[in-house]
């Protein structure tokens, strides 16, 4: 007699339930990683943009560098909902306006994927950031404005993550902190 080898129903019936109790638990942890990836990588592309922005403005002696909210890839559109892209461009009048014809775009982002916003606190309430040729952020009257970029998906705050730019220029990213004002980050 030859004996048989192989499993039986119960086995695979059970293997089957311990497989999809694993899946179970799995895909909400991958979901919830996923989620967090998305946004630590617009924070990253956040402060780059900011980096990018301090430097230009260093290499380039008496022209301002301006970080705006931009929905064309053209114009600064005035708005504090960043989520639809933004420009980078010099400014050679320094009033955080893209003038055709004096101003020149460095760069553009065409906004954050996932349905995630951006949202920006301070620099004397305006919707654009001027960068002077020392780096550091100003008004369009020339004084120091610090301000916070904010990061939110559809978990809310406990999600959230920021980049915090100082008076003088500092970059910081924050996650369940404080804003430049020491105020408790939000999402809309």
């Amino acid at each position: 007699m030859r004996r048989q080898s192989g499993m039986t129903l119960v086995e695979l019936l059970i293997t089957l339930v311990i497989l999809g109790i694993a899946v179970g638990i799995a895909i909400p942890s991958f979901r919830e990683m996923i989620l967090n990836n998305r946004v630590t990588g617009q924070v990253n592309t956040v402060s780059g943009m900011i980096g990018y922005a301090r430097s230009s403005a260093s290499s380039r002696p008496g022209v301002s560098v301006t970080l705006c909210s931009s929905s064309d890839g053209a114009t600064c559109s005035g708005s504090e909902q960043w989520e639809s892209g933004w420009i980078v461009f010099t400014d050679v009048d320094g009033d955080t306006s893209f003038d055709t014809g004096d101003d020149e775009i460095l760069k553009v982002n065409s906004g954050l994927s996932g349905g995630n916003t951006l949202r920006v606190r301070g620099f004397g309430a305006n919707s654009a950031v001027r960068f002077d040729a020392e780096g550091m952020p100003r008004l369009p009257a020339g004084a120091p404005a610090a301000g916070t970029f904010i990061v939110c998906d559809e978990r809310g705050v406990g999600a959230a993550s920021a980049v915090v730019v100082s008076g003088a220029g500092q970059v910081r990213i924050v996650r369940d902190g404080n804003d430049h004002a020491e105020n408790a980050i939000g999402c809309p």
